[in-house]
């Protein structure tokens, strides 16, 4: 019944070739914006990773972390009231900055992220179980130096002792690199001394504060009284931020796929449409079949097979065809997000690329399993 059915599909190899390009272009989308949706809440949890128990604080009404904090100003003496708020084990003045001076020596200018921090305090956006994969690690009384993420330190081509260049006006030397992690946003960064960065940007407040709270159970109070101290401050804690975040990444995966799968519906049809007509051309070939013994079991399943012959084989072509469509985007993109082709992923699109053939297969092999015999083969 398989040679049967492949033999039939390339009767008529324009039609076939056409509901198959349907079915990928479905399938295709579907991977190529689900690994893009996948990535971004990647890169969201990775951000979170870095907050871990912390309290982040900025200016009220500004922009969040994917927004590189755009407009929030934190003075010297808004960072001393939070300080002063009780149950506050450390407050950590820091600045982020999107950079794209530093080229990757053929002409493009990648974003990338570059964190202005306290040398003596890294270890509050570097975990201390990252270690120096080669040179060393930012120290007390740094200047002029940079430490680069794994990932950041790839991209660029950049080993210790070169020196990268932070918008044109300042080169700093690079002092270390730090080995890869699980955390996307620590391995696409470059942290620099605070003070540094400040003279650069001729700034002399911060963008946000990460507030390390005594018990971590109390900070809920402490967002609170944080606010109560400086009305002009928004503090978020890591669990409220995680919540947003989740909520962000399942609307954006629900309209990335919705949209995919609009698309491969559309295929369906045209499965359904190309079955339709084999039976309307075959009804006299459907006559002999069961002259010959056929039952109708098996002439539906036959119609089925081929049906679902012709989806499988679109939703294979379809996968690769996503998966190059999807790491194309993320290449013009300069991966400011990478794509994520998982296996649930694959297999979700294949699956569901059956689920379309067996479907838009249905009514026409039940069509087909109906017909008289004797009325078939007086068909011409």
């Amino acid at each position: 019944m398989i040679d049967f059915a492949l033999k039939n599909i390339t009767r008529y190899r324009a039609r076939t070739f056409l509901t198959v390009l349907g079915i990928v272009i479905g399938i295709a989308a579907i991977v190529a914006l689900g690994s893009i949706s996948e990535g971004v809440n990647t890169s969201i949890q990775s951000s979170l990773n870095v907050l871990g128990g912390k309290i982040m604080v900025q200016s009220s009404g500004s922009g969040g972390f994917a927004a590189g904090f755009a407009g929030s100003e934190i003075t010297d003496e808004q960072v001393a009231a939070i300080e002063s708020v009780d149950g506050i084990k450390e407050a950590v003045p820091t600045i982020f900055f999107l950079d794209t001076t530093q080229g990757l020596g053929d002409g493009q200018r990648p974003q990338q992220f570059v964190v202005g921090v306290d040398p003596s305090k890294l270890e509050v956006f570097v975990s201390q179980e990252i270690e120096a994969e080669d040179g060393r690690k930012l120290e007390e009384g740094d200047s002029g130096v940079i430490l680069l993420g794994n990932g950041l330190a790839k991209i660029t081509g950049l080993e210790t002792g070169d020196t990268y260049s932070l918008k044109d006006e300042e080169d700093f030397e690079v002092v270390g690199v730090l080995e890869k992690s699980n955390n996307l946003q620590i391995d696409n960064s470059a942290i620099v001394p605070i003070k540094d960065l400040q003279d650069i940007l001729k700034k002399d407040s911060y963008q946000v504060v990460f507030v390390i709270p005594e018990n971590v159970e109390n900070s809920e109070n402490i967002v609170e009284d944080i606010e109560d101290v400086d009305e002009d401050l928004q503090a978020l804690a890591s669990t409220d931020i995680a919540r947003q975040a989740g909520e962000i990444s399942g609307r954006i995966r629900f309209f990335t796929l919705g949209v995919g799968a609009i698309a491969a519906v559309v295929g369906g049809l045209g499965v359904m449409n190309t079955m339709i007509m084999a039976v309307l051309e075959r009804r006299r070939e459907i006559g002999v079949l069961k002259a010959l013994g056929a039952t109708k079991r098996k002439v539906m399943v036959q119609f089925l097979l081929e049906a679902s012959v012709i989806s499988v084989l679109g939703g294979v072509v379809g996968v690769a065809v996503g998966f190059g469509a999807s790491f194309f985007m993320g290449s013009i993109s300069n991966f400011s997000i990478t794509p994520v082709v998982s296996l649930q992923l694959v297999l979700g699109s294949l699956l569901f690329a059956l689920v379309l053939g067996l479907v838009g297969g249905l009514y026409p092999s039940w069509k087909a399993a109906r017909l008289d015999p004797v009325e078939a083969l007086r068909y011409q």
